[in-house]
């Protein structure tokens, strides 16, 4: 066998060591530097940054309709405001309770009376002189039956007849009308042939304003008694009572109980 020379046993190494870059197993002596620094691995380039794009500004708000700015610049109530609210409702009941009759000039009985009046005329006749259907007004006729007497409230009864007639004071049990100490006796219910119709479907300013209208133009009914009656009236009126029966009693003494809580003095009329 043939031996092979150290020196290329040296060699082969060393060869060996420069290709896997490690030092001779055999020999401590550090391997010759190589020819050629070895080719170290290559590193991929990093990548490039990617560009910094800025977000787009959110787009400006829709402006508000116009119904919603102009509730937005109306002024508020204050709050102080709402405490007085609390009392109007007290405030309104007192001053209904201090509330005087209307003036006759806000209600004009004479001048709404006539328009209601001529509903009555095709009876009574437009001068009250009377027809076959109807009686006589006018000559001092109405007052003997419902003109003011001692201890006879004759408005009162003119009121019920009116708002009563005929069939409807029938029911109530009455045969009688008017003043009991009326010269040639007192009117008889159904005396007259035709009758007299009821007006109960009238409010109660227009029956008001008819019968004041009846006893100041075709009664003849003196000035000062003709102002009392009419402040009764109208206190009536501002209280606006309803009537249960329509009775002349009942009447009364709602006219009275107006009159004393308007302040109206009751003597004055006697």
């Amino acid at each position: 066998m043939v031996e092979v020379p150290e020196y290329l046993l040296e060699r082969s190494r060393q060869r060996r060591a420069e290709l896997t870059g490690t030092e001779l197993a055999d020999s401590g002596a550090a391997a010759p530097a190589p020819d050629t620094a070895p080719v170290a691995a290559s590193t991929p380039p990093a990548a490039a940054p990617a560009p910094i794009v800025e977000a787009a500004p959110p787009p400006p708000p829709e402006p508000d309709p116009p119904y919603v700015e102009a509730a937005r610049a109306r002024k508020r109530m204050p709050y102080w405001a709402a405490s007085v609210m609390v009392f109007l409702p007290l405030w309104a009941i007192f001053y209904v309770g201090m509330l005087e009759p209307p003036d006759s000039d806000e209600l004009v009985l004479a001048d709404n009376g006539a328009a209601v009046y001529s509903t009555c005329a095709s009876c009574h006749g437009a001068d009250g002189s009377g027809t076959a259907t109807g009686r006589q007004l006018s000559d001092g006729e109405l007052l003997l039956t419902f003109g003011p007497a001692p201890g006879f409230d004759g408005l009162a009864h003119h009121l019920s007849w009116v708002y009563l007639g005929t069939a409807d004071t029938k029911r109530l049990g009455l045969d009688f009308y008017g003043n009991p100490d009326r010269p040639g006796g007192q009117r008889e219910v159904d005396s007259f042939a035709s009758g007299m119709s009821g007006f109960s479907n009238l409010s109660l300013e227009d029956l008001v304003s008819v019968v004041y209208y009846e006893r100041i133009v075709h009664g003849g009914l003196d000035a000062e008694t003709a102002a009392h009656e009419e402040e009764m009236l109208l206190a009536l009126v501002a209280d606006a009572p309803a009537f249960e029966t329509g009775s002349p009693d009942e009447i009364s003494a709602l006219l009275t109980e107006s009159a004393e809580g308007h302040g109206i003095d009751l003597a004055a009329g006697e």
